[in-house]
């Protein structure tokens, strides 16, 4: 019996997500290397991977498959050995950045490969799992990626005011975009949880009795986030004011939480994870911000205030973090606690 896709899927030559279905007890030695990466795709959305990490393997897949089908190759499971694993890891070693303001000009960062050559392992993996000949995930070496610096994208409370304040909030783009990046450096919230919220999670019900402050939006949101996660976040009274003014102009009746003038397939206007970067980067060069900001700094703002003026593992937890660690790198000479400790004991 064969599993056929649903009626009216159609597959796409140019998409590895959306192709038509591939039935792994089809693969075998002789298979095109392309199919197991379909299939492994499926693998990922059957066990419920979220859309946005999808494309995001894609991508790295297709990067691995353009290079080994190099010249017209067709390259079969079999042909994968450990050579070609080198020379792929070689490759990315020297590949230039494809976008972005140093595009070309230098070649892309230890984590970025690495992202690159996790993808990689989970194929293979998956490839290993169902006894396909492949080499084992391990023998794809990661490289070693420092640690980010703390300051890499650190925003003081000065540069992130500057910012808030570089919109005309006279307009209503000025307006949607100040109350989006007070939501972001109250909540700390990825940009992808940020652009997935509906109105109705905030705005309060006509009937409900009007909060002590007045400000009709709620002050706690629980947003669905990395790992399939969900948490709660908090928001700051100005942050609400903002959001309620944005919300009182609008005249649509569309659920997403934040729009654009640009229609979606779907009949949306719901803004993507793209408009939102582009809003940020947008205002830190108006504020004259030199960083090239995007809206994590905003998160690594949020994370490193929570950490300072209350502490590590509250900061964890609102920061939806697994592991303490993690929370920990948002850290380091932006630790005012550490700092005013080292200074009463040397001065």
């Amino acid at each position: 019996m064969r599993i056929t896709r649903n009626p009216g899927e159609t597959g796409s030559s140019g998409s590895l997500v959306s192709a038509s279905y591939v039935d792994p007890r089809d693969l075998g030695p002789n298979s095109p290397v392309r199919d197991l990466a379909r299939a492994y795709l499926q693998e990922l959305r059957d066990k419920g991977r979220s859309e946005t990490t999808l494309p995001r393997y894609e991508r790295f897949l297709v990067e691995f498959l353009r290079f080994v089908e190099r010249d017209g190759a067709e390259p079969r499971l079999k042909d994968v050995d450990i050579r070609i694993l080198k020379a792929y890891g070689s490759h990315l070693t020297r590949r230039r950045l494809l976008a972005g303001r140093d595009a070309g000009k230098r070649p892309i960062s230890a984590a970025s490969k690495n992202l690159h050559l996790i993808a990689l392992r989970g194929l293979l993996k998956f490839g290993v799992l169902l006894d396909l000949p492949v080499p084992a995930p391990e023998k794809v070496e990661l490289a070693k990626a420092p640690d980010p610096s703390p300051d890499a994208r650190h925003l003081d409370q000065q540069k992130l005011e500057r910012l808030l304040e570089s919109f005309d909030t006279a307009t209503d783009d000025g307006l949607r975009n100040r109350a989006l990046l007070e939501f972001l450096a109250a909540t700390g919230c990825r940009v992808s949880e940020l652009v997935s919220l509906d109105r109705d999670k905030l705005e309060l019900d006509p009937h409900a009795v009007n909060p002590k402050d007045g400000v009709r939006i709620a002050d706690e949101v629980t947003v669905f986030g990395k790992g399939s996660r969900y948490r709660r976040v908090f928001l700051r009274m100005r942050a609400r004011e903002w959001l309620e003014r944005y919300l009182r102009a609008r005249k649509d009746k569309d659920p997403a939480l934040f729009i654009t003038r640009q229609q979606k397939k779907a009949g949306s206007y719901r803004m993507g994870v793209k408009m939102a970067q582009t809003i940020v980067a947008e205002a830190a060069k108006r504020a004259g911000l030199a960083e090239s900001v995007s809206p994590h700094w905003l998160r690594h703002a949020a994370i490193t205030a929570w950490a300072t003026q209350m502490n590590v593992p509250a900061a964890q937890r609102l920061a939806g973090h697994r592991n303490v660690a993690t929370t920990s790198r948002y850290l380091g000479s932006t630790d005012a606690e550490l700092k005013e400790l080292y200074k009463k004991r040397f001065g």
